[in-house]
This record gives structure tokens, sequence and C-alpha cells, in this order.
């Protein structure tokens, strides 16, 4: 029977060494060519952590946030961006990362509700994909090209050229680094490319052929609640109302 698992939102900065230190070895369990230096660099950057962890208060899992990285966000318009996200194998099935990172975004939103938000996010395996057909009307890249999709093109390539400069392939839409960042266990990525079955991940492949290599396909989805499906849309809308002022901190 698995363990109770919530989620909390925690300052970046606030997060012990010791946290940080299983931050890691859940990513290092998952992927390779992954360094604790370069992994605290990177979180270094992040404003927020959502934190997953068990009834015996072990870390199962997290996300990071940073909102208009490098000055990314304009006068009309927000980017929050997603950074390493994980949970445990054995947690693989649970919703906690959804909900938890639902309500983080809506009480993001409500620091600006005069602009429009989106999730700029990188895809190294087809798990992160899949999140934008299951929650999003609008997102990019998509099978099926829909109304917003040139608008969301623009900003991936905008928010890319900014964030990464030389390592951004507009041409291909993906991340591609002199020297690998992190890639999916070669087990991990054997079990992407047996899902032939899913019309998502043969796209997610297609666009992103070298994601076993460390290389991440650029996404961005439309952050308004009425292009938001399923259960998200609930969920987004709740932090929404919450608003910003209850983030919490690092106790």
């Amino acid at each position: 029977m698995k363990n109770e698992l919530n989620y909390s939102l925690v300052r970046a900065e606030t997060i012990e060494q010791s946290i940080i230190r299983r931050l890691f070895l859940l990513m290092e369990i998952h992927y390779d060519e992954m360094t604790f230096e370069q992994f605290q660099i990177d979180l270094k950057r992040k404003d927020f952590v959502g934190l997953i962890k068990d009834e015996n208060n072990t870390v199962q899992g997290f996300t990071t946030y940073v909102v208009n990285p490098k000055g990314t966000g304009t006068t009309e318009y927000n980017v929050v961006f997603s950074g390493d996200t994980i949970i445990a194998k054995e947690h693989w099935g649970s919703q906690i990362m959804m909900q938890g990172w639902c309500n983080t975004i809506g009480r993001l939103m409500s620091t600006d509700v005069e602009k429009k938000w989106y999730w700029y996010l990188l895809s190294k395996g087809h798990r992160t994909y899949m999140y934008l057909p299951l929650f999003f009307k609008h997102y990019y890249p998509a099978l099926v090209p829909l109304e917003y999709h040139e608008e969301m093109a623009a900003i991936a390539n905008a928010v890319s050229s900014k964030l990464f400069g030389a390592d951004w392939k507009p041409a291909e839409g993906v991340l591609r680094f002199s020297k690998s960042l992190g890639q999916l266990k070669p087990d991990l990525a054997a079990d992407t490319r047996n899902k032939t079955s899913s019309k998502w991940v043969n796209f997610f492949l297609e666009r992103n052929p070298g994601f076993d290599k460390g290389e991440e396909l650029v996404c961005v989805a439309k952050l308004e609640i009425e292009h938001v499906l399923r259960s998200s849309k609930k969920l987004i809308q709740e932090g929404i109302d919450q608003g910003f002022t209850l983030l919490m901190v690092n106790d």
C-alpha cells in the first residue's frame, strides 16, 4: 500500500541542503548525465519548489517554478517556467503533482490578473508532454494546431532565445546542448519508445527524436481558465481564489 502524499509550496531559497540532496537523488535515479553542482545552480535560479512528501515526511517528488526568468515577461503577458519535475516511480499514477501544480499556478496568476499567463516547459520525455493534451485546449507544439498556435510558437521562440541562446534550435523547436544536462535512463527512454500506440507519444518522438540524448522539446500552454480542461480548471480557479498571500515557506 502506497503512503499518502501531500504537496507544499516553498521558496527555493529556504530549502535545506539535506532536502536539496534528496531532490537531486530523485533526479539521478531517473536521469543520466547530471551533476549535483549544476543541479544546485539551476535550483538557485528558481523562485519556488513544490515538494511532494509521504506520511514519513520523505520527499517523493518535486517541481520548480520561476516567473518571468531573465525578464522574459512583457507588458502583455507573464511566463511561468517549470523546471525539473519528477515523482518517484512507485508513485506514478498519483494525481498529487497535477493537483499541487494547478493550485500553485492559480495562486501565481492571482498576483497579476491584468496580463495573460503562459506556461513554458521543457520536455525531456513524453510524461511531461502528456500534461498538455490532457489538460489544455491550446498548447504548442500540438498534433493539430489550433487558434493560438502561432502566438504560442512566438512566445516559445522569444523565451527560448533569451534563456538559452545558441542552444535553442528554432527550426526544430528543441534545445540541443553541447553537453547533455540530463537525459532519461536507457530503460525509461525505451519505455517512451515502446508507447507507439499513443498518437501524442508518437508526435513527441517525431518532434524530439533526440530526447534520449538530453535534447528538450520546448512547449508553451495558454493559462486561461476557459482554455483549461477537466479537473485542472477547478483546481486552478481555487488557486486564484486562494491568492498568493498564503504562500507557504519552508519550516
